[in-house]
């Protein structure tokens, strides 16, 4: 089996605590199959893990009404093929997205959802809201289902069909949220698997105060741990240090 391209998008300046070290530590031991993992942003050389590769990518300019992070990931996606024109395809992963218990392809590349639909808020001072409103607009205009597919979970894409997503909504330009444009687009007729808090996929940190012991009990069980700024906590520190050896 060829490598797998693995891109993790990151920027230094907006990290909390050691999740992109925590992150890689996860690939490395419980990630099954060939691999190489390559991490993308703005002034992240020199600030990675030993052995993983980096490239290099300048933010994009802030425009008025979209949401900043997600042009960036075009770009950085784009940079990143720049460099590795061989490859059929990548597994994007976010930095604050923690492997604790072995997986291969298989898991990754499995159709997920959190739900049948999605609407997005539009008027709201959260961009990833207001583009999820933007993007079920988009995919109901365009006849398609609204299955929500951000699932902050690894996620497998073909490079030619992501490029088409990208130049068919002029994503440089316009904001989406690209995962639920390309699963609802491209598997239009494939049952997802649904996710709950009784699957082996992921434990999700998205509030304060949840207890190391309480970590530990769930990741028993679990492929994945995930947090959002909020769910950072010592106690996710303590327990992810632990299970790496760092």
């Amino acid at each position: 089996m060829n490598e797998i391209l693995v891109i993790i998008p990151w920027l230094p300046s907006g990290a909390q605590g050691r999740e992109l070290e925590y992150a890689v530590a996860g690939w490395r031991r419980h990630f099954k199959c060939p691999h190489r993992i390559v991490v993308v942003g703005e002034g992240v050389t020199g600030k990675v893990p030993a052995g993983v590769e980096v490239v290099e990518s300048h933010r994009v300019a802030a425009r008025e009404g979209m949401y900043r992070q997600h042009l960036d990931y075009v770009s950085c996606f784009r940079a990143v093929r720049h460099y590795y024109p061989d490859t059929d395809g990548f597994i994007f992963v976010a930095d604050d997205c923690y492997a604790v218990n072995d997986f291969d392809l298989v898991d990754v590349q499995l159709l997920k959802q959190f739900s049948d639909h999605f609407v997005g808020v539009e008027i709201t001072p959260n961009g990833w809201q207001h583009d999820k409103w933007r993007t079920a607009n988009v995919l109901r205009k365009g006849g398609y289902k609204q299955r929500n597919c951000t699932t902050h979970l690894p996620q497998w894409y073909e490079w030619d069909k992501w490029e088409a997503i990208v130049k068919r909504y002029d994503m440089t330009r316009q904001s989406y949220t690209f995962e639920d444009l390309y699963y609802n687009i491209y598997y239009p007729d494939r049952i997802f698997f649904q996710l709950t808090e009784t699957d082996n996929f992921k434990f999700g940190l998205y509030e304060e105060g949840i207890e190391a012991d309480r970590i530990r009990r769930v990741m028993k069980r679990k492929i994945w741990l995930t947090n959002s700024p909020v769910g950072w906590s010592d106690a996710l520190d303590e327990v992810l240090r632990e299970h790496y050896g760092l």
